[in-house]
């Protein structure tokens, strides 16, 4: 081709690629709001030339294809730290949620009741027969125990509602990894003949959304084809294939995957990134370890109130007294595992004095009965049998676990000086039942009657005195006592293991209260890294991939002159023709 339709040829292509690049820019434009977006540009280039008349004469442009404007590694870092942002956004929710459940600053804390109830044992002391004193002090007992469940209750229902969460979410990234296998396929089949850049915006926009949810590495196939693998090296999507998350396990709270096999793997633990990360840190190693601080911070509470209460007396002995803690094998040595007494571990090789009244409140055994204790070999149904040989009108009885003791003919009994802590394992004579934040509450043999509340001490020789507060100050001065308070560390994939620190029994309250805090205040500021990490990936891939509308309308201008431009060669080549045809 030579000539006057050369130059048409030439100004065809011209106006066809300028058309092309205003439609570029016009889409773009279109796009400046859209999420995910990245900017497109039309390439030109120009068409093979062609010899003539021994020289090669260039036949103008063409346009070879629209690319995008995107950098993959920004897409990736964006994508993997947006994970991050929301791992650490959930995370530091219910962070704050967890510090406003162990606030400081109410009356009702555990922190102003145990203040409390210490004070109100002062009292006690202060007047061991007073009615009032005894009542307040049951009251601040009860109201203790109830913050305990309270606290508990709270935590419980923070790790349902945790739980609660995750099921819609797992929903949500079985949507999405449907989605992103369609646009796989939809990809590969548009890309034989050019490359679908919308649908790759779209595809990467459901990936970032992906890892807004959970762990997600992807990998891009030679078709075009994107696999993405989640946490233990699960495969979501594969080629237009897309593989499924369940909620499952015994209590179906578990995160299970399932491949094409139908095999199903738990991959719970190692879920660290994303909504669901940040949840399931919460639930299994935040609330895990709060609650096991706590069960043994309440543990311990009950055990040194009841072992010096055990130990004492109130201002009348027992007629009926009925164990709060059980034995799942009576049979069984007390201090072993196989007892399953929940205080089993803190009896030791000793003895407890049991003193018998007759009907009236006389000594019954002169000097008591001390009732003996092998850690390693007394059973609760050996010490029944010895309770029951002291005397005719005391009898004991294991029954549903629990030891009971009962005196006939108006005889009563009482206890004292016990070196081995069986009184307090067993649950005999204690001020509180339970053996944890969730079962701790005001012992039922003391019940309404505060009476039965041990103020005083039985003397050498069996008597006791109404206005006796020996046992009253002893437990008093358990606030200040130090003892061993169990500290727990929690990780998911090592498991819980069991530290200890000594403090008093405030002081380890005190201590796993500003642990919350701490923990609260380390994940806001991780968070608020992770905000300015993300607003600064975020703006150099705008400054790769974003729409700026003055460069585009620029480019609108550009490609405006160019196609009047080719427009005009068309005319020129037009009037060319005209002349030509006029010549005779």
């Amino acid at each position: 081709m030579s000539g006057i339709g050369a130059v048409l040829d030439i100004a065809n292509g011209a106006l066809a690629s300028a058309s092309y690049g205003i439609d570029v820019t016009g889409h773009n434009i279109a796009n400046v709001n859209t999420v995910g977006y990245s900017r497109q540009t039309p390439v030109q280039e120009a068409k093979e030339p062609v010899l003539y008349n021994g020289l090669l004469m260039g036949r103008g442009v063409t346009t070879s294809t629209v690319t995008r404007i995107s950098e993959q590694m920004i897409e990736n870092r964006l994508m993997m730290q947006g994970g991050d942002l929301a791992y650490t956004s959930e995370m530091e929710k219910y962070a704050k949620t967890l510090e406003g459940i162990f606030t400081e600053s109410a009356s009702t804390s555990v922190s102003s009741l145990l203040n409390d109830y210490w004070n109100l044992w002062h009292d006690v002391a202060n007047n061991p027969s007073g009615a009032a004193e005894r009542i307040a002090l049951r009251e601040g007992a009860a109201l203790l125990s109830d913050q305990f469940q309270s606290l508990n209750g709270d935590l419980k229902q923070l790790a349902t509602d945790l739980t609660n969460a995750i099921s819609p979410e797992v929903d949500k990234i079985n949507q999405l990894t449907q989605e992103i296998a369609q646009l796989n396929n939809q990809i590969v089949g548009m890309e034989i003949t050019g490359v679908a850049n919308d649908l790759r915006d779209k595809r990467n926009t459901l990936t970032a959304e992906l890892a807004k949810s959970i762990d997600v590495k992807s990998f891009e196939q030679e078709n075009g084809a994107l696999t993405i693998v989640s946490a233990k090296g699960c495969t979501l999507v594969h080629q237009d294939s897309s593989y499924d998350i369940n909620l499952g396990g015994v209590n179906g709270d578990r995160v299970e995957w399932r491949n094409s096999a139908g095999a199903v793997v738990d991959i719970t633990d190692h879920i660290s990134s994303g909504r669901m990360g940040g949840w399931l840190e919460i639930r299994d190693e935040v609330l895990v370890k709060v609650q096991l601080d706590m069960d043994s911070l309440a543990g311990e509470f009950i055990w040194q109130t009841n072992q010096q209460h055990s130990q004492g007396i109130g201002l009348e002995a027992f007629g009926n007294l009925a164990g709060d803690h059980e034995a799942v094998a009576p049979a069984a040595a007390m201090g072993t595992a196989g007892s399953g007494m929940a205080y089993g571990d803190r009896i030791q090789d000793g003895s407890f004095q049991l003193w018998v009244y007759d009907m009236n409140d006389a000594v019954a055994v002169p000097g008591g009965t001390a009732i003996t204790i092998d850690a390693d070999v007394t059973s609760l149904n050996d010490v029944a049998a010895q309770i029951s040989g002291v005397d005719a009108n005391i009898s004991a009885a294991v029954v549903d676990g629990q030891l009971q003791i009962s005196g006939a003919n108006g005889y009563t009994f009482a206890f004292s000086d016990d070196s081995s802590g069986a009184l307090a394992a067993m649950g005999v004579n204690g001020l509180f039942k339970g053996t944890n934040a969730g079962s701790i509450g005001f012992s039922d043999n003391i019940g309404t009657n505060s009476s039965k509340i041990a103020a005083a001490r039985i003397q050498n020789d069996g008597t006791y005195s109404s206005g006796d507060n020996a046992n009253a100050i002893s437990i008093m001065d358990l606030q200040l006592a130090e003892t061993t308070i169990t500290q727990w560390s929690c990780d998911r994939l090592s498991g819980n293991m069991q530290g200890s620190f000594r403090a008093t029994i405030d002081e380890g309250y005190h201590a796993m209260a500003g642990s919350i805090g701490a923990v609260s205040a380390g994940i806001s500021k991780e968070n608020t890294f992770n905000e300015e990490m993300v607003n600064s990936t975020q703006q150099i891939r705008d400054s790769v991939s974003g729409v700026s509308l003055d460069e585009e309308m620029t480019n609108l201008i550009k490609f405006q002159h160019a196609y009047s431009a080719a427009a005009k060669l068309i005319n020129t080549a037009d009037e060319m023709m005209v002349t030509l045809l006029e010549v005779r």
